[in-house]
């Protein structure tokens, strides 16, 4: 549903119907304290992602009036010069929070203080599956919603993806080096 989804609204809640599933295997182990901690670690992050996301994208629609990725497109190449700063402002920030949204979901630094813990304290298979299966949907999404509907913006969404791809980089080799 997640790749598929071509509006905001299936968007969301087609990632919020994967999360849930996600909060309940990674507190599968009911025996395990580690495995309720994780699930509850996860639902708590997962509602302030979910939050990021839901507001980013009311931001987008009040903006544009429309929920539709193509029509996104569509009105911002045809439009783009006549809003208001303030409008322009709105829109920008909507867009910020659509993807700091996603970089929680896709566990990219700075949004990634949540995986570690969630990782450990879910069952070994669960973990491999979260740590490949959501991550390829949801770039797929970001793909989606970045180059097709928001390619007038290049400039804003490149910065903080660069930021994102290169603190996950650093963060992710250092970290590696701590383990044991």
């Amino acid at each position: 549903m997640l790749v598929s989804s071509y509006d905001l609204i299936s968007f969301y809640l087609a990632i919020e119907l994967q999360s849930l599933s996600f909060y309940v295997l990674a507190a599968y182990q009911r025996n395990s304290a580690f495995s309720t901690e994780a699930g509850l670690k996860y639902f708590v992050l997962g509602a302030v992602s979910s939050g990021l996301l839901l507001f980013g994208s009311s931001l987008i629609y009040g903006f544009s009036g429309a929920t539709s990725f193509e029509v996104f497109s569509r009105l911002f190449a045809e439009n783009f010069i006549s809003y208001s700063n303030y409008d322009y402002l709105l829109l920008i920030l909507g867009l910020i929070m659509l993807i700091c949204g996603l970089m929680f979901k896709l566990t990219a630094a700075p949004f990634h203080v949540w995986a570690p813990d969630v990782y450990e304290g879910a069952p070994m298979p669960t973990t491999a599956f979260f740590s490949i299966v959501p991550k390829i949907a949801i770039f797929a999404l970001l793909i989606r919603i970045l180059f097709t509907s928001f390619s007038d913006f290049v400039s804003f969404w490149q910065i903080i993806l660069i930021i994102c791809a290169l603190a996950s980089m650093i963060f992710g080799a250092f970290g590696a080096l701590q383990q044991k």
